[in-house]
């Protein structure tokens, strides 16, 4: 039997299939297939009925672990005003980079005017029911970074780069995946191909992409 979260008089315990772990570290899988590491406290007797018997344990509780450090990323003056350009032209503007995703906190968000940074894909969050990213942590508007748990260990260092160099990281970005990092679309022509963006997206973001427009413009701001 996998070991499981269960109900048991209001409370979630986990279910075994042992009556001798208490104290002990297992792998929990959750209904959505994740697994966490959970410690189990007293033993609070057996399940009854049916073939999923086991055995019920309390959840140990753990000391909340210590935040990352805060690491001081630059001056975040270029990146905002990428974005302040852009959001003349786009709803909601990103950027997605080697391994993560940028975006600007709206003037609801508990930080305004911070940048959240995230993962590229979305996942099924089963607790709250609906599809996000996983939080990587914030940039603050005095540059510093605060990580979360689920940060790479190197996202400080290529936050600083972005910082230093927004253009240049972008045309990297392009240059290495073959899309554009503000629209995530295909370079299909030659001049954005070597710049490492689309025109429009360079227009958007006020960035430099050239005198004279492609022929071709494939790459466009979603």
């Amino acid at each position: 039997m996998t070991n499981a979260f269960t109900k048991h008089n209001d409370a979630w315990v986990i279910k075994a299939d042992r009556a001798d772990l208490a104290g002990q570290d297992i792998i929990v899988t959750t209904r959505a297939g994740a697994q966490k590491n959970v410690t189990l406290a007293q033993y609070l007797g057996p399940t009854q009925g049916g073939r999923y018997d086991g055995h019920l344990y309390a959840i140990a509780e753990r000391a909340p672990a210590a935040a990352a450090p805060a690491q001081a990323v630059g001056d975040l003056t270029t990146i905002l005003a990428l974005f302040d350009r852009a959001r003349a032209h786009l709803k909601y503007p990103a950027i997605v980079l080697d391994g993560f995703r940028v975006s600007v906190a709206g003037a609801r968000a508990s930080n305004p005017g911070t940048l959240n940074v995230t993962g590229i894909e979305k996942h099924f969050n089963a607790q709250r029911g609906r599809d996000e990213r996983t939080w990587f942590g914030r940039v603050s508007l005095d540059g510093s970074f605060a990580p979360s748990r689920a940060a790479p260990a190197d996202l400080a260092d290529k936050l600083r780069a972005f910082a230093a160099d927004p253009a240049g990281v972008a045309a990297a970005f392009g240059h290495l995946h073959g899309a554009c990092c503000f629209c995530m679309r295909s370079l299909s022509d030659d001049r954005s191909t070597a710049v490492g963006y689309g025109p429009i997206c360079a227009d958007h973001f006020g960035l430099p992409w050239g005198e004279r427009a492609a022929p071709v413009m494939e790459c466009l701001a979603a």
